[in-house]
């Protein structure tokens, strides 16, 4: 299956600790977040929003629904942009990395998709040794180095 790195409303999945634990060759890391969030590793399995597999609790995404009925790959494409479902996403204190949404949009519809995945794979890369990290990584998963957060 293929990884889908960019989600309907401006995330990016290539920092998600499901979707990396999902693209790690290691068959532990998928295991390991699953014995951390106490829970089934094939519910966590991610290809990406954009995906047919994605984690359980994602099926039932509101934005995602919406943007597949109107056939959007990207909230910003559609009229009611930005709609109250998105800026209650955007404002959600849980997931605070949700702040990135419109920002993002932004950089999509000013230079495209294709540059700001580039843009999106080099900012959640370890500056030190490369490896991908997640929103939530203080630190480098493989090297320890300090990392950018969601807020840098």
């Amino acid at each position: 299956m293929e990884f889908k790195r960019d989600a309907y409303c401006g995330l990016y999945c290539g920092a998600c600790p499901v979707f990396l634990a999902t693209a790690d060759s290691s068959p532990d890391a998928l295991q390991a977040l699953a014995e951390q969030m106490n829970t089934d590793p094939e519910t966590l399995r991610c290809y990406g929003c954009k995906s047919e597999k994605t984690v359980t609790w994602r099926s039932g995404c509101r934005l995602k629904a919406c943007a597949r009925e109107r056939g959007l790959e990207f909230c910003i494409e559609c009229d009611e942009y930005p709609c109250a479902n998105l800026v209650a996403f955007t404002i959600d204190r849980q997931y605070a990395y949700h702040t990135l949404v419109l920002k993002n949009m932004e950089v999509i519809r000013r230079e495209g998709v294709t540059a700001w995945l580039e843009q999106q794979a080099g900012r959640w890369r370890c500056a030190a040794c490369g490896t991908s990290h997640s929103w939530y990584d203080a630190a480098c998963p493989a090297c320890e180095s300090p990392t950018r957060n969601w807020t840098d």
